[in-house]
């Protein structure tokens, strides 16, 4: 309501007199000069109260509002009324005989009370009015601007009065005002609240007018480009630019912003120091009343350390952790690309397959340690024996694989390889000893010796251990008469079958437990093979002819099933609960999987809760999708799944996310060298954060020192396993240790 306006209307009628009118223009005049002075709200109400109890002798102003529950009324101004006075009147509830106020706000109507002690609307009230002596109230709800009632101005007077038409003039003129001035005291808390959040949030907020100069920031982007506000001021944001954005980059950034008014993504800008960091954008354009673009607010964060860690775990998933040369994933992606190219091109290629002769016997005789620090020395003399565009990657232990592109004589294969030898033959110093190394190489080509990946893997390998039969420190290119290799391996998959039908398969049990207290949690189960004739065989020499098989789903069905048996036997003699560990092969992801596993539950009685299995992230990323939908069928369940060696594959967070697990296995060779090496440190550490950030548990495995149990318990790590806590062991040996707990 414009009261100015409304005044001039009763006046032209001869409503209210020329010095009434007088009147309540300069209470609204005075009123609304001390709101343009900023005074403060209180003040004002009062001299608002002062100002309407001057216009009506003998009378009390009051205003009251609801309260946050918007169920009672409270003084909130009446500077005549005694203490007590409105003590009594605090927690009115609003009615249809409540008062002048109470009803006034119920209704949304004016009220005018003559006599208090004759009015039913006081009837509840009389006892205060003769108390205070009241005879007339009048009261007026208080409107906001959407018109909704938050209260009431009252004249309370004390004799028996019927107002003139100038006091209720001086009423609706009095409420209007207080709606006024509880509004601007309103938005000056909702400016003080933006204002607040303006300087405290973390991001940085740049704000330009319409033609891109800077008009404000906060403190956040001074934090985060050095820039000062001063620095800054009415200049435009390519003050940050780095120059290392396309032309492209900002003509798309430019159309999306006038296209949809706005735009979000990463950017690379420059701190007032020169340094360039990576941070996350998002501009949006703020519109006039005519739909034209006033401001332009950005709001931008720092990522370049979340940057970073994505880089140093890229590069993890792509690199050896101990030789940091490509790793045997990256090698077969890069092989593959080749092989392709070499197709189209009608080109040739060489695969070496290399392997240090004798490198055995350093770890058995010296250590891990020294044979660690050996094989980093090699890995960096292979790495200067080649050419820039050629491509070396650890195959694993102490094999390499060497990738020649575009040859055109096999010739030039053998000088490379010679090259190689040559190399090798200055000695290493590792802790004062000297190594004189060899290796032995073999060597495929394509197409002459295979046209797929695997073809030249297994042929190159063939070659490397024919070399190796003649002496070792030699070179043998691929023949189809190097059957002997080929044959073991048909040998030793013909022993395989047999030993899954003559029981020569054991399982052994390594613990785990609780890192804060402990207490033994779960225990891995881990399969042996011993052959009547070769003694103990490694997993690592008969896993993958399981899985190159298919027999990988017997042999898992049976693993799982002997040790469901074997556990749940446990369960029944009374002896402690704990989660069983077993590895899983994506190869043993079919369809069939989780029926087949529900089935073993239901034939041995081991609770699905208790059970847990291990993946391996490198191999579930090749298997693909089907393999993953397994996963959740597996969940579904009940039973529990941890990723296993965790950091070592090419597994990106987007993807962990998305998976049904809930455990990660830090892989050993993070932990072998904690808490000496930084790098180490900070992977662990990193890890620990990521998985505990997605609401995983962590458990470290390899765990071998009490200087590395100490830094993990440190770090929060979940559960801990490795020999400095246990080794893997018989169910004979693991049942003593449940006996004891």
């Amino acid at each position: 309501m414009n009261t100015a306006v409304k005044l001039t209307e009763h006046r032209e009628y001869g409503c209210i007199d020329p010095g009434q009118t007088e009147e309540l223009l300069s209470m609204q005049l005075s009123i609304l000069e001390m709101i343009a002075n900023d005074m403060k709200t209180d003040r004002v109400l009062e001299e608002l109260c002062y100002l309407s109890e001057a216009m009506l002798p003998n009378s009390v102003a009051s205003i009251m509002l609801f309260d946050e529950t918007r169920h009672h009324l409270n003084v909130r101004t009446a500077p005549s009324i005694p203490a007590e006075g409105i003590a009594y009147l605090d927690g009115l509830k609003p009615g249809p005989k409540s008062g002048s106020c109470g009803t006034a706000v119920f209704t949304g109507e004016p009220v005018f009370v003559e006599n208090t002690l004759t009015d039913y609307r006081w009837h509840q009230f009389r006892d205060f009015s003769k108390l205070f002596n009241i005879n007339a109230c009048w009261s007026m709800p208080i409107r906001s601007s959407n018109e909704t009632t938050i209260g009431s101005f009252a004249l309370t007077s004390f004799e028996n009065r019927k107002p003139d038409y100038f006091h209720r003039c001086l009423l609706d003129t009095s409420a209007h005002l207080v709606a006024i001035i509880l509004e601007r005291e309103d938005h000056q808390q909702r400016l003080q609240l933006a204002s607040i959040a303006f300087e405290n949030i973390n991001e940085g907020i740049i704000v330009t007018d319409a033609d891109r100069r800077i008009i404000e920031v906060n403190q956040a982007f001074t934090d985060i480009t050095g820039y000062q506000l001063e620095d800054v001021i009415f200049r435009n944001p390519r003050v940050l630019s780095s120059g290392l954005e396309s032309p492209e980059f900002y003509h798309k950034f430019w159309h999306d912003l006038e296209t949809y008014g706005h735009w979000s993504g990463e950017i690379r800008n420059r701190r007032k120091n020169g340094e360039v960091f990576t941070e996350w954008l998002s501009v949006k354009c703020v519109y006039d009343d005519n739909g034209e673009v006033a401001n332009y607010v950005s709001i931008l964060t720092d990522i370049s350390q979340l940057k970073e860690a994505e880089e140093k775990l890229r590069h993890l998933a792509h690199h050896d952790t101990l030789t940091n040369l490509p790793n045997r994933l990256y090698f077969q992606d890069r092989l593959d690309q080749a092989l392709s190219h070499a197709s189209r091109m009608e080109k040739r290629l060489g695969l070496l397959f290399l392997d240090l002769d004798n490198f055995k016997n350093v770890n058995d005789s010296l250590g891990h340690q020294v044979g660690d620090e050996l094989l980093q020395r090699v890995s960096e003399q292979l790495y200067k024996s080649l050419r820039k565009h050629d491509v070396i990657a650890r195959h694993g232990g102490d094999e390499f694989l060497v990738l020649i592109e575009d040859i055109e004589d096999p010739l030039e294969l053998r000088h490379i390889a010679d090259h190689i030898q040559e190399n090798l033959r200055h000695p290493v110093h590792v802790n004062n000893i000297e190594f004189n190394i060899s290796a032995s190489i073999g060597i495929s080509i394509y197409p002459d010796n295979g046209t797929t990946r695997d073809s030249l893997l297994r042929n190159a390998d063939a070659a490397m251990y024919e070399a190796k039969k003649n002496g070792r420190n030699r070179v043998a290119f691929y023949t189809p008469e190097l059957t002997d290799t080929v044959q073991a391996r048909v040998s030793l998959e013909g022993d395989f079958r047999r030993a899954l039908n003559t029981k020569q398969f054991t399982l052994n049990y390594q613990p785990q437990f609780n890192a804060s207290n402990g207490e033994l949690i779960g225990a891995e189960v881990l399969v042996r093979w011993h052959h009547p004739q070769r003694g103990l065989i490694p997993p690592s020499e008969f896993i993958p002819i399981a899985e190159e098989t298919g027999l990988i789903n017997e042999l898992g069905c049976w693993i799982t099933t002997t040790a469901c048996h074997q556990a749940q036997a446990w369960r029944e003699k009374g002896l402690k609960e704990f989660q069983l560990a077993i590895n899983l092969s994506p190869h043993q992801l079919s369809d069939s999987c989780a029926f087949k596993l529900a089935r073993i539950l239901d034939t041995t009685g081991f609770p699905a809760h208790l059970l847990e299995f291990e993946i391996t992230e490198s191999l579930l990323m090749e298997s693909g999708c089907k393999a993953i939908q397994q996963l959740f069928s597996i969940k579904e369940l009940g039973i529990g799944l941890s990723m296993d060696d965790f950091g070592t594959g090419h597994s990106s967070m987007s993807q962990l996310k998305h998976l049904p697990i809930q455990k990660l296995k830090i892989d050993r060779s993070f932990i072998r060298d904690i808490p000496g090496d930084p790098n180490d440190v900070a992977i662990t550490r990193s890890i620990i954060a990521l998985g505990h950030a997605l609401e995983l548990k962590v458990l470290a495995e390899g765990v071998e020192t009490e200087e590395q149990m100490e830094f993990l318990k440190r770090e929060k790590c979940d559960a801990l396993q490795g020999y400095y806590l246990g080794r893997p062991i018989t169910a004979e040996g693991f049942e003593a240790i449940l006996n004891n707990q």
